[in-house]
């Protein structure tokens, strides 16, 4: 007799920073190692008009592709996906979305969480975190929606460092992300607003509209890592480790196997 799997779409909720607000997370309860699956999450905006960020958090051994970001700056980093957006767009409705593949060695079930920090009233910082739910790892579960028919949108960065007269770089560098801003800044404007004083170069890259800000390059993890904490220790607080091959950005934990 054959058996069949009925595989339902998980749709968690939240209601959060005011009334008729919430945060709806759908993707499927089972995921097949090795194979990408879309998740897809709409932020319904309640008068939040400044920075936002949502994350997210999923074990060791997942690799994750950019989907739909709504102007969002998005990045896969220590097994966290974040999207990150200066001014969350005037929207009712905010659709942004990943896809997620397992490590085909991978096996078991996790518990998928995420949280939603943002800033009202210009100053006050706080955050919604979504109910966790079970995924399940199953080799046999199908994909309900075919990921090729989905738009996976590549980054497309472009240089425009203070300082871009380089003649040589690793293969594989870590640098360390210290702000995004809707503005280009130079790096005493920089400093003055992070109120850090950076002992390393400068790098900004621009993505659409927002400016990425990072700091230093380093051939290897534990390099960058020393300098990330150092810069924690004086309140940079939200810094992060990011890696290129060149001049792709390519996820840490590559980079991490690449030079270890």
């Amino acid at each position: 007799m054959k058996s069949f799997i009925v595989l339902f779409f998980i749709v968690f909720s939240f209601n959060t920073f005011a009334q008729d607000s919430y945060i709806r997370v759908i993707t499927q309860d089972e995921w097949p190692p090795g194979k990408y699956i879309p998740v897809k999450v709409e932020i319904v905006n309640a008068n939040i008009d400044g920075f936002a960020r949502f994350y997210q958090d999923l074990p060791r051994g997942f690799t994750v592709k950019k989907g739909n970001t709504s102007g969002a700056d998005f990045y896969w980093d220590r097994n966290q996906v974040n999207f990150v957006w200066v001014k969350l767009p005037d929207r009712d409705t905010i659709r942004i979305s990943y896809f997620a593949m397992a490590d085909r060695s991978l096996s078991g079930s996790f518990n998928l969480r995420g949280m939603l920090d943002y800033v009202v009233e210009g100053d006050s910082r706080e955050r919604q975190e979504i109910s966790s739910r079970l995924i399940r790892l199953n080799r046999n579960a199908p994909v309900e929606e075919i990921v090729e028919d989905i738009s996976i949108v590549d980054v497309k960065e472009e240089p425009v460092s203070d300082n871009p007269a380089v003649t040589s770089k690793p293969e594989v560098e870590f640098r360390v992300q210290v702000a995004v801003s809707s503005e280009r800044l130079s790096r005493s404007e920089l400093e003055s607003r992070t109120g850090c004083s950076f002992k390393h170069d400068i790098t900004i890259l621009k993505t659409g509209s927002v400016y990425k800000y990072q700091s230093g390059h380093f051939d290897d993890y534990h390099g960058a890592s020393a300098y990330l904490e150092s810069l924690k220790k004086i309140e940079l607080k939200d810094a992060f480790i990011v890696a290129y091959r060149g001049d792709e950005q390519i996820s840490v934990s590559l980079a991490r196997t690449l030079t270890e």
